[in-house]
């Protein structure tokens, strides 16, 4: 698969995700990688669009916190809001059994903890 189509399923997958998992007035987890890249791109849309509204959005990367702030999103932490609705992230490789691997072990306690509350 070239470049083009590896980023034209990466942002369809990430707005799918978006689109089925994510509701008004959620605390939402945002995780890190290329992929939410695009999950964030959509939920700005969608708040932009009045089609969500009163989320909460919770980084587990300073990538994340960077992408939250510039869609101009309500950014908060963990402290403040320990229990998460629904939490997207991306993984890096997935098997036929949908079992999941996520980082390549380096950037991985953050996104667990959010993954956990």
């Amino acid at each position: 698969m070239g470049d083009d189509a590896v980023a034209k399923a990466k942002r369809a997958a990430a707005y799918r995700a978006v689109d089925e998992n994510v509701k008004s007035g959620q605390k939402l987890g945002i995780g890190s990688g290329s992929t939410i890249v695009y999950a964030v791109e959509r939920i700005g849309e969608l708040v932009k669009e009045k089609k969500l509204t009163d989320l909460i959005c919770v980084p587990t990367s300073f990538q994340a916190r960077q992408l939250i702030r510039e869609a101009g999103l309500l950014l908060s932490d963990l402290n403040q809001h320990p229990e998460l609705d629904v939490a997207i992230d991306g993984a890096d490789e997935v098997d036929l059994h949908l079992n999941c691997i996520k980082g390549g072990g380096w950037v991985i306690d953050m996104p667990l903890c959010t993954c956990r509350c």
